[in-house]
């Protein structure tokens, strides 16, 4: 009998420890991605200068991600590294720049208690580095097609009660600590050392401005209405000044502010409208005044069970190139959202290469004419893991391009059309932690889009008005979480089996 007890005993343990490890992993989350992206890049960014070579390279991401959910708050950190197969030798230098860093580490905490809030759904704060992505990622996302995704450094205010919710966000950012010196920004991250052991600088902002905000703030509220959301959306930056001469940065902040509404319906549960509108005014980054609009509408139908079609259109307001003396800039910029998911995916138009005109009259800065999009997108589900994409875009400058090639001419104008841009894109999943990705785009360009796009097209230096590019992409996203979970199943399955045989060994005997 002592030997039958002591096995009982080890039983009872053994499910105590279960009970206990499966109530800790059930606030625990442990997931992990490994991403490679192959590109075969032939005019991808910027059309192909004559005697161009294509380009092929393959990127890498590995991403860990760790989250805790307690009482009243939750914490996550997610660790990654980005790295260019080749960059690093066998034995890797101590003058790589290091690409091992933080994309996310935040905590979030409920501050509601259940007397004085206690309607309120959530109040708290999420405070650290960490992603803003509202609605469908235009002015705000994550950039996850980049390997190194965008985050920001902010507290934001988070409010949720039913069908409303609010976020306050708030940001300020230093080059480093100093000591009395005052709070003049640069808004460039500090340089590191390449391979060669030459200074790498890093690049800064998006869609090309150059230079971080030092400070930013905005409001997002959103109502739902059965199947349909109404969101608006208030971001104000602030740019540190620079002197005259821009040559050096000064004390003060020039202030850019975005304001507008969005609207998202599905009717009959099947056919989706969205439309949108901002408005883009105050200063931009180097203190000339702001006029700058963007307006977007789409639709999609489902069509059966396997496809979703449907036509849209874009508008971003820009400057008229050839005018090079207004002092006001009306080109909108579409703030850290992700261009690559609505602007073709080549990524022509407000991604890392510049698009706009030399000034006529001679400065470094480019004069963005905006942007219009027609579209029509596809999208077919073969199988349930076999999914097939086919975007079709028409671009055309959404103002007067001036004709660099006859300077002297201020009345000579280019045709506004850019070009039509064809995405093709094919998703496998052979399992829900591993997907294939295939992706093939052209973009057939014009004169004009040779001249917007650098480097400039001049007479000595021609370039394709067709590029191509294709890439090989593989995911594997595993849940480390889920598989602990699982082992944990398994083991209370045998416990519970071993129970059984104890319980029998144990019952009075008949004989």
């Amino acid at each position: 009998m002592m030997k039958r007890s002591n096995t009982v005993a080890r039983v009872m343990l053994a499910l105590t420890a279960f009970f206990f490890t499966s109530s800790l992993f059930a606030q625990f989350t442990l997931t992990g991605q490994y991403r490679t992206r192959t590109e075969l890049r032939a005019g991808q960014g910027t059309l192909p200068q004559a005697g161009y070579e294509p380009t092929l390279f393959t990127n890498s991401r590995l991403r860990l991600n760790v989250g805790l959910t307690a009482d009243r708050f939750k914490f996550f950190a997610s660790i990654q590294d980005i790295r260019t197969w080749g960059q690093d030798a066998s034995t890797i230098s101590n003058l790589d720049g290091s690409r091992l860093f933080m994309h996310e580490a935040w905590g979030e905490v409920q501050i509601n208690d259940s007397t004085f809030l206690k309607k309120v759904d959530f109040l708290g704060f999420k405070v650290g580095r960490q992603e803003i992505m509202y609605d469908d990622s235009k002015l705000l996302g994550n950039l996850d097609w980049l390997q190194q995704g965008r985050s920001h450094d902010a507290i934001v205010l988070k409010f949720a009660e039913k069908a409303w919710r609010a976020d306050a966000g708030f940001a300020f950012n230093q080059s480093r600590e100093y000591k009395n010196t005052g709070t003049v920004y640069t808004g460039v991250p500090a340089a590191q050392l390449g391979p060669d052991g030459l200074p790498i600088q890093a690049a800064a902002g998006t869609n090309g401005i150059g230079v971080m905000y030092k400070a930013m703030q905005y409001l997002y509220v959103s109502k739902e209405f059965g199947f349909t959301k109404i969101t608006g959306l208030y971001f104000n930056e602030n740019f540190q000044k620079r002197n005259g001469a821009n040559t050096a940065y000064i004390p003060g902040t020039n202030n850019r502010t975005t304001v507008g509404l969005s609207v998202y319906g599905t009717l009959f549960r099947k056919h989706k409208i969205d439309g949108q509108a901002f408005y883009q005014g105050n200063e931009d980054k180097n203190g000339k005044t702001m006029d700058g609009y963007m307006f977007s509408l789409s639709t999609q139908f489902a069509v059966g069970r396997k496809l979703m079609t449907g036509p849209g259109a874009d508008f971003l307001s820009g400057n008229n190139t050839m005018d090079s003396t207004s002092k006001v800039n009306r080109s909108f910029d579409p703030l850290y959202g992700t261009p690559h998911k609505f602007w073709g995916f080549m990524d022509y138009f407000y991604v890392a290469d510049p698009y706009g005109l030399q000034a006529a009259n001679g400065s470094a800065n480019r004069l963005s004419p905006g942007l219009i999009d027609l579209y029509w997108k596809s999208k077919y589900r073969l199988r349930d893991n076999l999914i097939l994409t086919l975007d079709i875009h028409e671009f055309f400058a959404g103002n007067q391009v001036a004709n660099i090639a006859t300077a002297a001419d201020k009345s000579d104008k280019m045709n506004t059309r850019l070009g039509t841009e064809i995405d093709f894109v094919l998703n496998y999943n052979l399992t829900k932690a591993v997907g294939f990705e295939f992706g093939y785009s052209a973009m057939f360009g014009t004169e004009t889009l040779s001249a917007l796009k650098l480097p400039v097209n001049t007479a000595t230096k021609g370039k394709y008005l067709t590029g191509q590019w294709a890439y090989v992409m593989i995911n594997i996203r595993p849940d480390f979480t889920n598989m602990l979970n699982t082992g944990m199943k398994d083991m209370k399955k045998s416990i519970d089996e071993l129970n059984k045989k104890v319980a029998a060994l144990e019952a009075p005997s008949q004989f």
